[in-house]
């Protein structure tokens, strides 16, 4: 009877350093994408490699991106629900007062953005990681913690509705 010693390897300094290297751009730029603000994307980036570091004694090296997916995602979207309630409660702003890039001024990414700011969260989140960044059913499930069956309908209403909100003019 063969015996399986298994070793874990738990995340180092040195780990830490390559995973901040390696995953910060992917990072980065899925954080802008789903917020559109380069300044809070720096910054939810910053505090989820501060959280990775902070809990770097109980992760393994392994399934290291999807932890830190996960987490920006969950960062952003408890940003995004606290905007939410900060604009419900002060009520200043109207839907359409919507800060775009400034640096990114074509018609067609104003309409997009304006189109994918019209989707529900979860849709718009969804299509996102799946359109720009390529993940897999299985993999945006286990990010969004819903079954891979509700992403696939998730994304047929997310799809379907872009181009509702793109064939019309008023876009």
């Amino acid at each position: 009877m063969d015996v399986f010693i298994f070793e874990f390897l738990y995340l180092t300094t040195q780990d830490y350093n390559n995973c901040v290297h390696r995953y910060s751009d992917d990072l980065y730029r899925f954080a802008l994408r789903f917020s559109g603000d380069g300044d809070r994307s720096r910054d939810a980036v910053q505090d989820v490699f501060v959280i990775l570091w902070e809990h770097h004694k109980d992760l393994h090296t392994n399934g290291i991106k999807g932890y830190l997916i996960r987490t920006l995602y969950r960062l952003l979207v408890n940003i995004h629900r606290h905007d939410v309630a900060c604009r419900n409660a002060c009520d200043i702003l109207s839907p359409q007062q919507v800060d775009y890039e400034q640096h990114l001024d074509f018609e067609l990414h104003d309409s997009l953005q304006m189109a994918l700011n019209q989707l529900p969260d979860i849709q718009r989140q969804l299509l996102l990681l799946k359109d720009l960044e390529g993940y897999e059913y299985d993999e945006m499930a286990e990010i969004t913690g819903i079954t891979p069956l509700q992403v696939g309908v998730y994304l047929y209403r997310a799809r379907k509705k872009m181009r509702e909100l793109l064939s019309r003019k008023d876009v």
